[in-house]
């Protein structure tokens, strides 16, 4: 069993990034043949108008580690700007390692803590007995992993890394960090800002939830206090 407490997201690239901006500029340039030595700037002005074109091959690479695959799940819907590759569970064989998140509101109780705990229990001897039947028949490696894999509960423990570029995390950032979105993708993406704001602090007041980009909230959600404020 994990808990929110032990995702893992680490920004791979950080001494990187803190070129990305002077980049942007550079390769934004070219559109009014501003001199390079002016890149700063002009990767600066792009950002505040929004014209992200020339940052587009620019990329910020993370690794996710111990997270729910419900979160991988939604992350992957992101897909201008954004490249993925998750770990593979037809290549990796999960027998006795399966280990089923538990939300916060479950986590606090011990009969909730003891349900998953027996689930997990439960799951990781189900896939045992599938792989078990499964070799007897000379079925063995990718072919049974991907079969047993079919009875594994979309709360599994997965990694993955993630590469985006600042436009899909300026997205990212303002769908998911809204108090809509589901804990984890939302935990996920704030680790992600974080660490980005922690190496380049310009890039702050973009990555921010919708209401706070908008002004307003396009979800209506009244009961948020960013709503009532």
């Amino acid at each position: 069993m994990f808990t929110i407490n032990d995702f893992k997201v680490r920004l791979v690239n950080g001494e990187e990034v803190k070129s990305f901006i002077k980049k942007h500029g550079e390769f934004a340039a070219i559109c009014y043949n501003t001199p390079k030595e002016k890149a700063e700037a002009v990767g600066m002005h792009c950002l505040k108008s929004g014209h992200f074109s020339g940052s587009r091959h620019l990329h910020f690479v993370f690794e996710l580690e111990n997270v729910p695959r419900s979160a991988v799940d939604q992350a992957v819907r992101h897909n201008i700007g954004f490249v993925t590759n998750v770990q593979s569970l037809r290549y990796c064989n999960k027998d006795g390692k399966v280990s089923i998140y538990a939300a916060p509101e479950l986590a606090i109780n011990p009969y909730m803590i003891k349900a998953i705990k027996d689930q997990e229990n439960i799951v990781n001897l189900q896939y045992n007995n599938i792989q078990s039947y499964l070799q007897e028949g000379n079925i063995t490696g990718e072919k049974a992993n991907e079969i047993a894999r079919t009875i594994l509960p979309i709360g599994i423990s997965t990694s993955c890394n993630i590469a985006v570029n600042i436009e899909c995390l300026a997205h990212l950032a303002n769908v998911r960090l809204c108090r809509r979105a589901e804990l984890p993708i939302r935990n996920i993406v704030k680790q992600m800002v974080d660490q980005v704001v922690e190496v380049e602090p310009r890039y702050k007041p973009f990555l921010v939830p919708n209401c706070k980009k908008l002004g307003y909230c396009p979800e209506g959600n009244k009961e948020c206090l960013r709503y009532k404020k």
